[in-house]
């Protein structure tokens, strides 16, 4: 997905499985990530998917992210990660890894 300019909407998503439904978290590089340290960092989960949201992206929103998921029944947690960086033209792009 690539990003039009900074100030633009950056959505990742990871897709859950397990039951019990698994709890999320999402890092930023090695970073956790909470909602309430900067309000432009949104996260969304339902029954089957957890959705990152960073509005007015920013240069400093370049890096990695990570979603990790894990119910506590089995102890395997289960990770995806993406980058978010800018290219030559200011444009922020997202790239699963």
């Amino acid at each position: 997905m690539t990003v039009s300019s900074v100030g633009d909407v950056v959505v990742f998503s990871c897709q859950l499985h397990g039951t019990p439904t698994p709890r999320t978290h999402w890092y930023h590089d090695s970073r956790l990530i909470a909602s309430a340290d900067d309000e432009r960092y949104a996260v969304h989960n339902d029954s089957d998917l957890s959705v990152l949201e960073i509005h007015s992206v920013r240069y400093s929103d370049a890096g990695y992210f990570r979603c990790e998921a894990g119910n506590g029944v089995e102890q395997s947690v289960a990770s995806r990660f993406a980058r978010l960086s800018f290219n030559a033209t200011t444009s922020p792009t997202n790239h699963c890894v």
